[in-house]
């Protein structure tokens, strides 16, 4: 199952590079001007400048509709470049600008893909050592701040690590729980109908039954089958027989009166319809609806003979103490159901649930 990435966030792909382009340019140029307030302009920051400047044209060129995934590679790179000189010109592992190596891997995972992460992962690595070496053979030049400049640059650094991370675990927490709703909403949904499948609806009439016995109130049951469905399919072709569901589970949805009532298919050619709070008469009308509406909507079993689809409906209510499991309301839903196939067809055929036995209305 694929899932695609702009569904996962609000911004979209495109917006989070370019968001994370824009931050990372603030935040370079804020380090860049406190440093020049702090030293002054005896030493320039030129790697902050040049990876302010970069950032600057990956932005344009992102907004002249550039590739998003060639400008996240871009944005990394420049990270990767601005982290080896910045880290180089501020003391090397002594300096405060090492402390930024761990975003580049995650700024990639988070842009890119998980491949991307790894080779950030290791350029960082390998920048890291090669700092190791420059600076025990005495290369990387000295960190001459003095302990308060130090304190001010850590507390800028580390302020900024935080805001960061924070937006990075935000942005990762928000598309976990958009992908959970997707997959969610994904699994109890019936792909063709659009309406809830039949893990959808053992769901939600397990919770209505759960509230049904908590508040004491009844809870009703509609199961719905197309009849002879097979003769249609047979007649008019799968793409037909495809298109007449769809019809019908559309024609039961606008028969339901309230938010709360739920529509689900329950399998082939089947529908239920769960009413919390609606007794035998409440749900026999509904189920009656139904019926009638599906018959006015005059789809056609055969051209020639002109005889409209049919629904044979199969109602129970019952008082939610009194049932123990959801699969009892099921069950006897079923056997209505299957008692109005044997009367004809197209009919509702109504029971009131008993722990022992039903009667027919």
């Amino acid at each position: 199952m694929s899932i695609e990435f702009d569904a996962l966030i609000p911004m979209g792909r495109r917006g989070l590079v370019h968001t994370t382009n824009i931050v990372i340019i603030v935040l370079v140029a804020g380090l860049a001007v406190t440093k020049m307030i702090v030293m002054g302009l005896e030493q320039p920051p030129i790697p902050a400048l040049f990876v302010v400047a970069l950032g600057l044209t990956n932005a344009f060129y992102l907004r002249r509709n550039g590739s998003v995934h060639i400008a996240a590679w871009i944005l990394v790179v420049i990270s990767m470049l601005g982290f080896a000189t910045g880290s180089f010109n501020t003391g090397g592992l002594n300096g405060l600008v090492i402390l930024l190596a761990p975003i580049i891997p995650v700024v990639a995972i988070l842009l890119i893909d998980s491949r991307a992460a790894l080779i950030s992962l290791c350029v960082v690595c390998l920048i890291l050592a090669g700092l190791y070496v420059l600076g025990l053979t005495g290369i990387v030049p000295e960190n001459h701040n003095d302990s308060e400049r130090t304190r001010f640059g850590l507390l800028i650094v580390l302020t900024s690590l935080c805001v960061i991370y924070t937006w990075v675990v935000w942005s990762f927490s928000s598309m976990t729980r958009a992908l959970v709703d997707k997959l969610d909403r994904q699994s109890n949904t019936d792909y063709l109908t659009g309406a809830l499948n039949r893990r959808g609806a053992e769901s939600a009439l397990s919770r209505e039954l759960a509230r049904a016995r908590r508040t004491d109130t009844v809870l009703s049951l509609i199961m719905a089958d197309v009849d002879l469905f097979k003769l249609y399919n047979d007649n008019n072709g799968h793409q037909a027989g495809d298109k007449c569901l769809v019809d019908i589970a559309n024609i039961i949805s606008s028969c339901c009166e309230r938010s709360t009532d739920v529509v689900a298919r329950y399998g082939g050619e089947e529908f239920v319809l769960i009413l919390p709070d609606t007794d035998s008469d409440g749900a026999h009308r509904v189920a009656e609806n139904i019926r009638s509406a599906v018959v006015q909507r005059k789809i056609f079993y055969d051209s020639k003979e002109r005889k409209p689809v049919s629904l044979t409906l199969g109602v129970v209510t019952g008082q939610g103490p009194l049932v123990d499991h959801s699969e009892q309301l099921v069950q006897q839903a079923d056997q209505a159901l299957y008692r109005g196939k044997n009367q004809g067809r197209n009919c509702v055929v109504t029971t009131i649930f008993t722990a022992a036995h039903s009667e027919d209305a």
